[in-house]
């Protein structure tokens, strides 16, 4: 089966899908299958995009409440001033992990504000509505991660990136996990795109949508906005926002190899070091039943459709990232499930038919 994995993937790299890939699949303390192709070696570093929510802002926020320094039924807006008296501020903790916080799904912070420090209060002043409390569907937000991660800093005085080195990679040995990676590293990490063409795409639509969320002075700065990148970005942080936030955000900005990702991802599963076997359940427990997703802190559940390939149970939990990344982790076979592409160089694919026929294969590995 692991042959099996490398010719998908060799195939998907052939097609165009990516440009390389890295893999790896493991139960227990057991690595089962592991590889790279397009290039690549197994040692490569990623840009794990989307993966930072769970990897490092879901497991802060429980480290956290394992030690009362933050409670799930917080407020945003006692956390965080900025959020005072917008819709965003009477939303707890609890529904920004689970992004029912009816945070927009995007802003381009980068165009609305002259400075990182003012993003907390452009979020705050995108008011789609009143807020609802728990009745609302799932909405997947960077913005609530973005909060969230500005949330821990201020809890834990320190910077989102020292939070986690000092919480979570140096306790469990990890020597290639971090954001802003240094540049003496640039060689070991895949490129993943030539400029933010997408995101100047993005903010076109936002735009030309017009909701009303934005004032006619805002709208006239997004309108007139020209400050994307347009070199290759390798190294840097791929999301616009992230790059913005100085590399460093809740949402995105992490990254690693393809072993160090599981050996973090079993801090999500039984045997881990760092959370009581209690607070296993934030991320197997559905939060959002009833909902269009099932949600857990940080992670999306198997039971959600077309949430990943067959093989997987019930309990298992996963994320992808907009670079191509992706993981999946099964509680019921102690099992991690590791694919890291840069799916947008040289030109952005989908990459899902590939991605969820990788996790059905590799799910026969650990069965």
């Amino acid at each position: 089966m692991g042959d099996e994995l490398r010719e998908l993937l060799t195939d998907a790299i052939a097609a165009g899908e990516a440009q390389s890939a890295a893999w790896l699949v493991a139960r227990r303390e057991a690595i089962l299958a592991q590889g790279a192709v397009g290039g690549a070696q197994p040692d490569a570093i990623y840009d794990l995009a989307s993966l930072t929510k769970p990897l490092v802002t879901a497991l802060l926020c429980v480290y956290f409440i394992e030690r009362d320094w933050l409670t799930d039924s917080s407020a945003l807006g006692e956390l965080l001033p900025e959020l005072q008296g917008c819709v965003y501020g009477a939303a707890t903790v609890r529904e920004a992990l689970t992004h029912t916080a009816g945070f927009p799904a995007w802003l381009p912070l980068y165009a609305l504000c002259d400075h990182p420090n003012e993003a907390l209060s452009a979020i705050g002043r995108a008011c789609p509505g009143a807020y609802r409390g728990g009745a609302r569907d799932v909405v997947y937000s960077d913005l609530g991660y973005i909060a969230l991660g500005k949330a821990l800093e201020r809890i834990g005085g320190r910077p989102l990136d020292t939070l986690f080195d000092e919480l979570v990679a140096q306790p469990l040995g990890l020597r290639a996990t971090r954001f802003h990676p240094p540049a003496a590293w640039r060689d070991r990490i895949a490129p993943t795109e030539r400029g933010n063409d997408h995101e100047r795409a993005m903010t076109r639509r936002l735009v030309a949508n017009g909701d009303g969320r934005f004032s006619s002075s805002e709208q006239a700065r997004l309108s007139r906005y020209d400050g994307y990148r347009r070199t290759l970005i390798q190294g840097e942080a791929h999301d616009g926002n992230a790059h913005f936030l100085g590399g460093v955000a809740g949402h995105a900005g992490l990254f690693s190899t393809a072993e160090e990702v599981w050996r973090l991802a079993r801090e999500f599963l039984p045997r881990g070091r760092l959370l009581k076997p209690a607070s296993l359940e934030y991320f197997t427990r559905n939060f959002t039943p009833g909902s269009n997703e099932s949600r857990s802190f940080g992670w999306m559940l198997a039971p959600t459709p077309g949430a990943t390939g067959d093989g997987l149970s019930p309990l298992a939990f996963g994320h992808t990232g907009f670079t191509g990344t992706s993981i999946w982790c099964d509680p019921v076979t102690e099992s991690v499930y590791v694919l890291l592409t840069n799916r947008t160089f040289p030109i952005r694919t989908s990459l899902q038919d590939v991605r969820r026929a990788f996790h059905a294969r590799a799910a026969q590995l650990t069965r």
